[in-house]
């Protein structure tokens, strides 16, 4: 199950070594499945048939079983829709629930670099001294310029409360190893800072489960401090759940719907906000890796008119996925709702336009997580609008 292995994670599952990915609105149920496309059914016993009875080579059947999930999943022709196997389900089912288990650290890799971008609060990282910006070099006897960056973060990997030993290579050209004790994990989710001229950001890593409550004590902070405009960052942002996002939502919109869900058979779930808002000029910084929850977070400040979008176009997501845990312990994450703007807008395919069109170079766009304030034009433009907003 190697090469199905590679398919199925995403960069966001490497990006996290606490077992996170980037996910959609989640609910894990139990689904038992029986033949009810006759086609399907027709096919694949012919296909086992002739390869039980003419195959040379010997078969592993779970493994076939799962290549023929994902094939199954892939033939409904939705990209969003996803066969997660049973030796990746619990690591998918933390990070929906904004957990994982490992050393507490987000990071950007490529074949051979494995750099650490977020470091999770109280985390063995953290405490460790390991920083933002720190270069992991190998783990557990594995390094990345052999044994390249995927195996480094597996090796990273691991059960809870054991030791796991990590070389990295500090800014300043330091390198040390260091061993930690593996532990489960709080996301790090929303931060934020004041800036100059008492503008607050807050960055939304994600809307999984418990950033509303990280989102809710940052904007707290930050109106304790005299914040008189905010940026909100939703950029690099893979979406969530509804619910969390609805809540983060609430203080930013006047009374109204937030966002409708439809299913199949046409019921229909409506999130709304109450009448209590914050008023202050707020400026919300997207870009073509702002999905799902990302896009109709800022659509709705768009259309509520409570906000000045700026970045780039965003992805188009239109559909909202739940998990089912299959029998055998792997799982199907499938669309099964349409979701709608506050104005009943779908942006399957189309996604949101911002209101101030502003791109990073592709050099800044590799970068993202190391601009800095002063390093990154998209939020400096944001700032900019906001501040000229301020009564």
């Amino acid at each position: 199950m190697k090469k199905l292995r590679k398919i199925r994670v995403p960069l966001a599952a490497a990006v996290l070594l606490c077992f996170v990915s980037a996910g959609a609105s989640l609910g894990a149920e139990r689904l038992l499945c029986g033949w009810k496309t006759s086609a399907i059914e027709t096919k694949l016993r012919e296909i086992d048939r002739l390869v039980s009875e003419k195959y040379i080579g010997e078969t592993d059947s779970g493994s076939v079983a799962d290549y023929a999930a994902v094939g199954y999943v892939t033939g409904l022709g939705d990209k969003w829709s996803s066969y997660i196997p049973a030796d990746q389900y619990e690591a998918y089912r933390m990070s929906s629930e904004g957990t994982g288990c490992g050393i507490g650290v987000s990071v950007t890799s490529t074949a051979d670099t494995v750099r650490i971008s977020i470091v999770y609060d109280d985390s063995p990282a953290a405490q460790a001294g390991i920083v933002k910006g720190d270069y992991i070099l190998g783990a557990e006897g594995l390094t990345v310029e052999k044994d390249g960056a995927n195996a480094v973060i597996s090796a990273i990997r691991g059960e809870e409360g054991t030791d796991v030993s990590v070389t990295i290579r500090t800014a300043a050209g330091e390198t040390k190893t260091l061993t930690m004790k593996r532990a489960t994990v709080t996301q790090k989710m929303a931060w934020g800072e004041m800036l100059s001229g008492n503008t607050g950001y807050i960055r939304i890593e994600n809307f999984h489960t418990g950033v509303a409550k990280q989102f809710r004590n940052v904007l707290d902070t930050l109106t304790g401090e005299g914040m008189t405009s905010l940026v909100i960052d939703v950029r690099h942002n893979g979406g969530g759940k509804v619910k969390e996002m609805s809540e983060i939502l609430d203080p930013l919109l006047p009374e109204g719907t937030i966002m409708t869900l439809r299913e199949k058979d046409g019921h229909e779930t409506v999130y709304s906000s109450d009448a209590d808002m914050i008023d202050l000029p707020i400026a919300v910084l997207i870009d073509d890796q702002s999905i799902s929850a990302a896009e109709f977070f800022a659509a709705a400040l768009q259309e509520y008119e409570r906000a000045t979008l700026v970045g780039t176009h965003t992805t188009g997501k239109g559909r909202a996925q739940r998990t089912y845990v299959l029998s055998d312990g792997s799982a199907v994450n499938l669309s099964v709702e349409e979701y709608f703007t506050p104005k009943g807008k779908s942006l399957a395919d189309t996604g949101i336009a911002p209101d101030i069109e502003t791109a990073l170079t592709d050099e800044q766009t590799a970068n993202f997580y190391f601009l800095g304030t002063d390093g990154d034009p998209q939020l400096q433009r944001a700032v900019s609008v906001v501040q000229s907003l301020k009564n």
